[in-house]
């Protein structure tokens, strides 16, 4: 395929200057190559942190529309482990429902929840220009967001979930000089708060990302352009209140996400689309997933603070 022909040819080459300094770049801001859609996955060297703010739109039937930006930060603690907060720091929720006699557009606006995750290599395999890791991770939902703006508005369209979760996953991720992929595969589960439980599951990702410019790397590179594919899988159980199931809620959601990616050593810019392929929701009532956007902006930088 042309894709691993550009992928592994270059390593018969004798050894330039300007390849040297690519698989220099590729060691210290492995970052830049990271993954749009679950930057919890993403590869990152000792003593780099990463910031990156993340807007993202969807629009979905019923008129439910949802807007929120999310922070990250990564940390490379030490060669193997790497700290990650994720914080949803506003959340604006809006749909058409009945309230008062009559249908009326309603929102739901504030800070969303907080995720704390712990991410540690158990196997990496270095070659010349290229890096192969796998990495489980855990992290904790931590329930700072708030979860009761607007009384007419149901619990699944609230800012925040107003409960306390765990995530368990493995993540795994491949990195040359050309292109790069990503990959995650873990279950999110929610404890029970005021009656009420969010639904747990199955979380699936996938990432390829390919350099489409420039050319070669026989130069110096200031800058590179990726064109990126993306996939997310869930599969959730329905919410439940007092031990029953929430009608609407629960189901599962295929994305797949085209977009670019442009990044230099110590910035860069993403889009993606988020479109639907496959979906299904369980009981009446389920808004259907149409389409949304996002965006990533990102900014590392390297400290000798780590371990």
């Amino acid at each position: 395929m042309p894709a691993k022909s550009l992928g592994w040819a270059w390593w018969r080459a004798p050894l330039t200057l300007g390849t040297i300094v690519a698989i220099v770049i590729l060691a210290c801001a492995a970052p830049a190559r990271a993954q749009i859609t679950f930057p919890s996955a993403s590869p990152i060297s000792a003593g780099n942190i990463v910031i990156r703010a993340q807007p993202t739109a969807t629009e979905e039937s019923g008129g439910v529309q949802s807007l929120y930006g999310e922070g990250v930060v990564l940390y490379g603690a030490s060669p193997d482990l790497t700290f990650i907060l994720e914080n949803k720091s506003i959340v604006s929720n809006s749909a058409e429902l009945f309230a008062h006699g009559q249908m009326q557009e309603m929102n739901a606006t504030g800070f969303g929840d907080t995720v704390l995750d712990t991410r540690y290599i158990v196997y990496e395999n270095d070659g010349v220009g290229s890096t192969f890791r796998i990495a489980p991770y855990f992290g904790i939902d931590i329930p700072t967001g708030m979860q009761n703006t607007n009384a007419f508005v149901p619990r699944e369209l609230q800012p925040a979930s107003g409960d306390w979760g765990t995530r368990e996953a493995l993540t795994s991720s491949w990195n040359t000089l050309f292109w790069n992929a990503q990959a995650l595969i873990g279950y999110q589960n929610y404890a029970s708060s005021g009656g009420y439980q969010a639904g747990g599951g199955l979380l699936a990702d996938a990432a390829f990302h390919y350099l489409v410019w420039p050319g070669d790397l026989d130069r110096e590179v200031p800058a590179e352009i990726f064109a990126s594919l993306e996939a997310n899988y869930t599969l959730y159980t329905p919410d439940r209140f007092q031990g029953e199931n929430v009608s609407g809620t629960g189901g599962q959601l295929l994305t797949v996400d085209p977009g670019f990616i442009y990044s230099r050593p110590d910035w860069g810019f993403a889009l993606t689309a988020l479109l639907p392929v496959l979906q299904q929701t369980r009981g009446i009532g389920g808004a259907r997933y149409d389409y949304g956007f996002e965006a990533a902006f990102r900014i590392n930088f390297f400290t000798y603070h780590h371990w």
